[in-house]
């Protein structure tokens, strides 16, 4: 009985966390089936399933390359840009919001992050440290409101 009614009320909590769209505590290592450390061809399989490709821009010799991928049909985000290095690893995905559609909190627990704001831009920096053989992390979030965002970045963490 005591069992049943703890599972009963653990389901409950889950519930309304989803229900509330609780937020990750830690911010997601992906966006849209890509991450970090990622060769480029896996990166734009995935990305030409769900987007269409509009730039690519070379950089200097061993810097690797950028490039812009317009989405299909997100109702939430535009576009995305990703960043390759001279061994062709994505180490940088930016995603772009569409007006007021994604809040902060829904990246991630803003407790856990440094924010900072010069009362008209709005930034919230979660680093992630590696786990395993997870690589470590950083996930920037930036806007112009105070409540969502216009843009979020997904890196590899410099500190490695």
């Amino acid at each position: 009985m005591i069992r049943n009614l703890i599972c009963a009320g653990f389901l409950l909590v889950s519930m309304l966390g989803t229900c509330f769209g609780a937020a990750p505590k830690t911010p997601a290592r992906e966006v849209f089936g890509i991450r970090i450390g990622m060769n480029e061809d896996a990166v734009r399989r995935r990305l030409e399933k769900i987007a269409t490709q509009q730039k690519e821009e070379k950089e200097e010799e061993g810097e690797g390359e950028q490039e812009v991928w317009i989405l299909k049909k997100d109702p939430r985000f535009d576009y995305l840009v990703v960043r390759f290095d001279a061994r062709h690893e994505l180490w940088l995905v930016t995603v772009v919001a569409r007006k007021d559609t994604v809040r902060y909190s829904e990246i991630g627990d803003l407790g856990n992050a440094k924010t900072a704001s010069d009362g008209r831009n709005f930034t919230y920096k979660w680093t992630i440290a590696a786990k395993g053989k997870q690589p470590g992390y950083v996930v920037l979030a930036r806007g112009t409101n105070p409540d969502t965002l216009i843009s979020y970045a997904i890196s590899r963490n410099r500190n490695r």
